[in-house]
């Protein structure tokens, strides 16, 4: 698969400037709102003619502006899924699929109608308008319709923005299974870092509309949790199940040397599993509380503190990388804390809410 995304445009007073390499599989772009990600997809996919660009996706020339080469939005066989699904409200689930079908104009299908209905449990939906379904049940349709046009790459942008996590969790099996079943590569935009390690074969980190790191899960991983300048209140930990207490609704999750427990029975034994934790769920204590709610407590060593305008961002030791604690100045003062000093670390377990299971590397 050879592609290459090549783009230097001045968009106002935004400057995007990235050199991305697609691999064959899932391609995600990281970063936060407003670093340039919908910008990148929107010049792939043709809806913004850059200044300076050569986009070329299986090797067919979408865009060069050396040539003065811009490949017309309908002829680039992308397929699109926004944000908010835009499926058309006057027409039926299964005439929101037929318009797909009606943008491929060749003659070789990878797929037929069917697969899609089968792949993506729509069959129940067919009959029913966009405003009688769920956010979930309109993407997974948005989906469905970008596929039955047959593309060769398709475009993800914040696709699950709008749905809880219990819908997040069934929609990106979704995904995976588009991807595992039809081998169409995909680019997924988010900022969510669980999305993104829990479906991202590579993952691209964009900042300020520029790609500042682009690897593997295991190394971006490493990356987001140790040197990512963007990542100022998210844990992302990487465990595995090992409990779970359905009578109590709490689960035991072990991460390396730690354990966290969460409240979810919807994990089973053994699962792999992503823990996003906010820094402002914690709670330093000085000494072991005796008597508490909370269940999770961890004693760690304080090894950096960095103080910006409103919050103290403390840096714990964990395991090769490290956790990161957010408190207040008055706080900080009030405890006096040091560096190299162990401190106990705690988090209620109803905090730890973004809890998901992957499978894969």
């Amino acid at each position: 698969m050879n592609n290459i995304i090549n783009i230097n445009s001045k968009l106002g007073t935004f400057n995007l400037r990235v050199n991305l390499k697609l691999i064959k599989g899932i391609n995600c772009l990281f970063g936060p709102s407003g670093s340039g990600k919908t910008t990148i997809i929107n010049c792939i996919a043709g809806l913004i003619k850059p200044e300076y660009a050569k986009i070329k996706i299986n090797n067919i020339i979408l865009n060069n502006t050396e040539d003065n080469y811009f490949c017309p939005i309908h002829k680039r066989n992308i397929g699109y899924v926004f944000q908010d699904s835009r499926l058309f409200p006057h027409l039926t689930v299964i005439k929101n699929l037929m318009y797909g079908e009606k943008l491929f104009k060749g003659e070789k299908k990878n797929f037929n109608r069917n697969d899609i209905i089968n792949l993506l449990n729509l069959e129940g939906l067919l009959d029913r308008y966009p405003y009688n379904l769920s956010g979930g049940e309109k993407q997974r349709v948005a989906i469905g319709r970008a596929l039955l046009s047959q593309p060769k790459l398709i475009i993800m942008d914040e696709p699950l923005a709008s749905l809880d996590q219990e819908k997040k969790h069934e929609l990106l099996n979704y995904i995976l299974r588009v991807y595992e079943n039809f081998n169409i590569p995909i680019i997924y935009v988010s900022h969510s870092s669980t999305e993104t390690f829990l479906i991202g074969h590579k993952i691209n980190f964009i900042s300020n509309g520029k790609l500042v790191f682009q690897g593997k899960k295991v190394d971006a991983f490493q990356y987001f949790n140790k040197e990512y300048n963007e990542n100022q209140t998210d844990n992302l930990l990487k465990g595995k199940v090992i409990k779970v207490e359905d009578k109590k609704n709490i689960t035991k999750i072990r991460v390396d040397n730690f354990s966290f427990f969460v409240v979810t029975k919807n994990l089973k034994k053994g699962e792999n599993v992503f823990i996003r934790i906010k820094s402002t769920d914690f709670i330093v204590c000085k000494f072991k509380p005796e008597t508490i709610s909370a269940l999770n407590l961890l004693k760690l060593k304080l090894s950096d503190i960095k103080i910006s305008s409103f919050l103290v961002t403390l840096y714990f030791g964990f395991n090769k990388s490290f956790l990161k604690v957010s408190i207040t100045k008055a706080s900080l003062e009030n405890l006096k804390l040091q560096k190299n000093q162990y401190y106990f670390v705690l988090v209620k377990a109803i905090n730890i809410n973004d809890v998901m299971s992957f499978s894969l590397t």
